[in-house]
């Protein structure tokens, strides 16, 4: 049901990783995102991508954590011990970037990044940090509907930025331009 990227050397020096749990745009599948995804796993990160073209009600998103979980308590398991359950964030791309936000209805999500997302979701419904994108060439979902869903979000931490230039493809593959700013 998921496919998951982490640290090469996860756990090395003891230390447990934080968790992306990923959201894919209508139709696709984390493989198209494999670049993007495989970096943040360089940068310390576990992350788990929902294999599912439909994303939106983010329920295949929370069930990686359930996942991780287990693993991360089961002794035989090469993420025992290792994942940091504590530090969740939700991210995806398009209609998995509606999803981002609304997996963050999950108690266990800290914060969301939605790329380029959907207008299927309520920011009202979480409280959590949200990093709102969107590309100034994106067609599919225009950047003003974006820019709603940030000024939706006045009651809890939300950040609008608008990568130049960026159509609605622009993030497959390794991440673009939205590769930088979704790593920091």
């Amino acid at each position: 049901v998921h496919t998951f990227y982490h640290p090469r050397a996860m756990g090395a020096s003891g230390e447990r990783h934080p968790v992306v749990i990923w959201g894919n745009g209508t139709g696709a599948v984390p493989g198209i995102y494999s670049s993007l995804l495989r970096h943040w796993a360089s940068h310390g990160f576990i992350v788990a991508a929902a294999n599912t073209p439909t994303s939106n009600f983010a329920l295949s998103m929370r069930a990686g954590i359930d996942v991780l979980e287990r693993r991360n308590a089961d002794p035989g398991s090469e993420y025992f011990g290792r994942v940091d359950l504590a530090r969740i964030g939700s991210a995806g791309h398009s209609q998995g970037g509606a999803a981002a936000v609304n997996a963050a209805v999950d108690a266990r999500v800290d914060t969301a990044v939605p790329i380029q997302p959907g207008p299927l979701t309520d920011p009202d419904l979480t409280g959590v940090p949200v990093f709102y994108l969107a590309g100034e060439r994106d067609l599919t979902v225009w950047p003003a509907l974006v820019k709603a869903l940030y000024r939706d979000s006045d009651h809890l931490p939300a950040v609008y930025g608008e990568v130049r230039g960026a159509g609605h493809l622009s993030s497959i593959g390794d991440g673009g331009d939205f590769r930088a700013p979704t790593t920091a």
